[in-house]
């Protein structure tokens, strides 16, 4: 199949346009990438292991700057921008870390004043949604102590706490049973009801599926296809997205 030919990305929160992150002359993480992701919609970023999706999390959250290309999020350059861009997003590592002898509370409490929160007040609009992630019982215990799941749910609390307009989730749901990835999945499906913006990357189609209205397939740090979940599966005569994936990222076998 002739690769897809992406254009200029039309407007949304998030615009990647012709976007090559290189590491050195030979190392290209990224190669000329461009998408966007509309305002208020859950796209799925996918690609495999090495595909270049946490290098393009860097890029969105200004830690790296692109070598050639424009990521933007509401209209700010993602680097040039990127204290005001920082105060728009929510971001979740696939491995979030907290500092040491602080309980689940107190790292709430100190990331709200670090916002310009109101503490108390922060903590009072977040309790329901602790109890809704089964922290309650838990969110005065260290928080270096806790279980892989529970630092999930605890940097989802932290992503979501400034009310950001985009959140930028890495795997959100590695090390969470089933109960608490459909707890968390209800709750960002909600958050994008309310007009949040939603970018994660994930290995589990079926989720994408489920959850998604857009997705972006990468490879090899290659953009390879994106659009609405309909709109793929009406380009690929109908296949299933997880079809469409492996069609899209299969390597040929090694005598």
């Amino acid at each position: 199949m002739s690769p897809e030919i992406f254009p200029t990305p039309q407007p949304g929160l998030v615009v990647v346009d012709h976007v090559t992150k290189s590491f050195g002359p030979d190392k290209h993480a990224l190669n000329d990438i461009t998408f966007s992701v509309p305002f208020g919609q859950i796209c799925g970023l996918l690609g495999p292991n090495g595909a270049g999706k946490t290098t393009l999390f860097r890029l969105l959250m200004g830690i790296l700057k692109a070598t050639s290309g424009q990521v933007c999020v509401d209209n700010l350059d993602a680097f040039e921008d990127r204290v005001a861009v920082k105060r728009l997003i929510g971001f979740l590592p696939d491995e979030p870390i907290f500092y040491s002898y602080l309980s689940g509370r107190e790292v709430l409490e100190l990331s709200a004043a670090m916002h310009g929160l109101d503490a108390a007040a922060t903590m009072e609009r977040l309790s329901p949604i602790i109890g809704r992630l089964r922290l309650a019982e838990d969110i005065d215990n260290y928080a270096e102590e806790y279980s892989r799941g529970m630092k999930k749910k605890l940097g989802l609390l932290l992503a979501i706490l400034h009310q950001p307009k985009l959140l930028v989730l890495d795997e959100p749901t590695n090390g969470l049973d089933v109960e608490s990835t459909h707890l968390f999945y209800d709750l960002i499906s909600e958050l994008a009801r309310e007009g949040t913006t939603v970018l994660f990357s994930t290995h589990l189609m079926d989720h994408v599926t489920r959850l998604c209205s857009h997705a972006v397939i990468i490879n090899e740090g290659r953009l390879i296809a994106s659009g609405s979940i309909p709109d793929l599966r009406a380009r690929y005569e109908n296949a299933t997205l997880e079809e469409i994936f492996l069609r899209l990222t299969a390597r040929p076998l090694q005598a």
